[in-house]
């Protein structure tokens, strides 16, 4: 029965056939599977769409401001010749990630807070002179300063800002102290 039911699909797809039980459905006839009103019972209502506030616990990219300030502190304490690439805020997971690359060793260099927290270091042949090594020591060193720092700012200011937003909307409600007490007395 299964071979016959494969058989069947395959001799469909190789000669194109098409018999009416097997037939696919088209563009043309999705139009009469959407529901009717005829479809759905009297007592049918549709509930509510909430507009939501799509800035709230998303990703983030840190405003102009904030980027070039980091990247100035980067640059006068690990090494100046860097490009940086995105820096991202994620505020719902507690992580941030910043990378970027040395332009004159072509050696990528990535931070993280989340599981795999640390200094990552990506490249194909890397000479390991006293210069490189001193640049490495000092990425090292800068990540734990940075590390810290946003471990901190990630936790307090991105968090505080999206409950800060949540509770703004709830206030418009009117929701007053008390509101959640029991309006009979308690028991004596």
């Amino acid at each position: 029965m299964n071979e016959d039911h494969t058989r069947r699909i395959l001799n469909l797809i190789r000669e194109g056939k098409v018999k009416e039980e097997s037939k696919l459905i088209t563009e043309q006839e999705e139009d009469t599977l959407a529901p009717t009103d005829e479809m759905m019972p009297d007592e049918f209502e549709t509930a509510p769409v909430e507009d939501v506030d799509e800035d709230a616990g998303e990703d983030r990219d840190l405003d102009d401001a904030e980027l070039k300030e980091e990247e100035d502190k980067f640059r006068q304490t690990v090494h100046n010749r860097v490009k940086f690439n995105k820096f991202k805020l994620y505020p719902a997971s507690q992580n941030v990630e910043w990378s970027g690359d040395f332009t004159d060793s072509r050696m990528e260099w990535n931070y993280s807070l989340d599981d795999s927290r640390g200094v990552y270091i990506t490249n194909e042949l890397l000479q390991l002179d006293d210069d490189t090594l001193e640049v490495i020591k000092k990425l090292v060193g800068y990540y734990k300063a940075w590390s810290d720092d946003w471990a901190t700012r990630i936790a307090e200011e991105y968090n505080n800002k999206v409950r800060d937003e949540e509770n703004t909307e709830d206030d418009a409600e009117g929701f007053e102290p008390g509101d959640d007490l029991p309006d009979e007395e308690p028991f004596v």
